[in-house]
This record gives structure tokens, sequence and C-alpha cells, in this order.
């Protein structure tokens, strides 16, 4: 009993609500373990590259073409990382810059974590946008990291990990699966099997519920980057219809295109409404400078290929 009520004052510690910049309740992991929550997100950030396929190399002209591909990433993160920093003036109290790297990777796909690192697969580039989508695809994924939805991921991971060693325990799941080995089984194998379903389920609950928010948090990202957009000079029309002009989907298209052409159709409507205007409220813009912030801000940077 002691046990549970320790782990259960834990899990108080480490939660507390917030609000998202688009009005959404998080649950989130206090400031004191921000930094936990930026090593395990870049964890699982390399852990998606290391299983993702790698491209091949290039030859002749697909490797000047990628190069220019890096440059407009260098040229276009620039300008979204220094209007970024500029509307949410506190993400200097949470990292120093945005770090953009180009990943040699076969399928289109994004990626980021906590500490501000994007990483844009070199897949894209075959997509063959024009600036203002490209743009779309930086800002949103800059925009998973300024509403915090790494942060969000990592505290649900901990809720499901404690949940799952408080209650499995006492369901005693683990000698239920124990019964079904041979009645000659110790009760210190009893206890790593009861550790190892507690593992195991953890980790497929917390995968089910982040699965369950990811839609919710790509639409958030997607508002907060057409404000990003706005605010960085583009118009919101010139990116929806370069969206639109994304080419036909192909037979077994990777999971991140199909997730871009679904946000091509939500902008798209949306910019059927009222124009977007820099102070939207519904993405909660910062139009004022927090005193004592300084606006020398570090440039942004792009690392080789990962």
């Amino acid at each position: 009993m002691s046990r549970v009520l320790l782990l259960l004052l834990l899990q108080f510690f480490v939660t507390a609500c917030a609000t998202s910049p688009g009005g959404r309740t998080q649950v989130m992991a206090p400031a004191a373990l921000q930094g936990f929550s930026a090593v395990y997100s870049e964890f699982d950030m390399n852990l998606l590259l290391v299983t993702a396929a790698d491209a091949p190399s290039c030859v002749a002209a697909e490797c000047l073409a990628d190069r220019a591909f890096d440059q407009r990433i260098l040229a276009l993160g620039r300008r979204l990382a220094d209007t970024a920093f500029r509307q949410h003036a506190d993400l200097q109290l949470r990292f120093p810059r945005f770090e953009f790297i180009v990943a040699d990777k076969l399928d289109a796909g994004a990626a980021s974590s906590a500490a501000g690192t994007v990483v844009i697969f070199r897949g894209v580039r075959r997509l063959e946008l024009d600036d203002a989508a490209l743009a779309f695809v930086l800002a949103r994924e800059m925009n998973h990291i300024i509403a915090g939805h790494h942060d969000e991921n990592v505290t649900t991971s901990i809720l499901v990990a404690v949940a799952a060693q408080i209650f499995l325990p006492v369901l005693n799941i683990g000698s239920l699966f124990s019964a079904t080995t041979a009645a000659a089984t110790t009760a210190a194998s009893s206890t790593a099997t009861s550790s190892a379903v507690a593992s195991v389920a953890s980790f497929a609950g917390s995968r089910v519920l982040r699965a369950n928010d990811r839609p919710l948090q790509v639409r958030e990202a997607e508002a907060m980057a057409m404000s990003l957009l706005a605010a960085a000079g583009w118009d919101g029309h010139e990116v929806s219809d370069q969206l639109q002009a994304l080419r036909p989907a192909l037979q077994e298209e990777a999971e991140w295109t199909t997730e871009l052409r679904e946000s091509t159709l939500r902008i798209a409507s949306l910019m059927q409404g009222p124009a977007l205007v820099e102070d939207t409220p519904a993405v909660g813009i910062l139009s004022r400078v927090e005193p004592g912030l300084s606006l020398d801000l570090p440039p942004p940077m792009v690392s080789k290929p990962f």
C-alpha cells in the first residue's frame, strides 16, 4: 500500500495542467522536468530516424539538387525562426535557437524535438514543393515545438508508466501470466514477469494515447503555422494554392505525406473564411516583448545531413 501511495504522489508531482497556444488543455510536466522532456523527445526523434529507410546515395545532378534543397531549408528556416522568436518571446527561456537538419531518408517526412531541432527528410525534396509550401512544412513542425506537443507526449508516457506500475501489480496481472507457465515458477520469476508486463503495457498504452492526441496536435500546429507564415510575410492564399499543387497521390504513399494532404484540405477551407491576421487570438500569438528579454537573437543553424 505504501508503494501505491508513493507512486500516486509521484504522479501528482510530475504533472500539471496547462493551456496550449491554441486554447487546448494540456497535461504537462512542471518546469523542473522540462530538461528531461527535451532529452526524451530527442531520443524519440532519433529512434524515428534510425528506423526510417535511408535514401540512396546521390550522383551528379542529384547531389547538386540536394545541396540546393539544403540551402532552401536554411534560408526559409532562418526567416521563420527570427519571426517565431519575436512572436513567442518565452522561447528564449526554453532553447537558444532552432536547429534545422536535412536527414538522408527515402520517404518524405519531418520530425522534431523539444530542444528546438527540426528534421526534414530528404524525400520531401522529391515532392517538388514551392517555397511557400515548404515553409508551411517547416512552420508546422516548428509549432509542434512551440505549442509544447513534445512535452505533452513525454508527460503522457510518464503518466502511463506510473499507472502501469501502480495498477498491474494490484490487479495481479503478472501472476495471471505466470500461471500459464510451469508450476515450478519461482516468486522471483513471477515478479520479473509482472515487471515485464507492466513495461510492455505502459509502452503500448502511451503510444495509443499519443496517437489519439496526434490529430488535435496537428490541427493546432497547422493554425499556428499559418499565423507564423503571415507574420513572416507570406500570403495565406499563396501558401494554400501551392499546397494544393502537391503532386497526385502515389500508391503506398508515406503516412506523413497523407497527413500533409489532409492539412492541405484544412488550410484551403481556412482560406475561404476571414483573412488571417498576425494577432489572431485563437493561436495565442504574443504581440509584445516581455521585459528583460533581448531581441539580439542567435541565428538558426542547418547541420550536416543526419
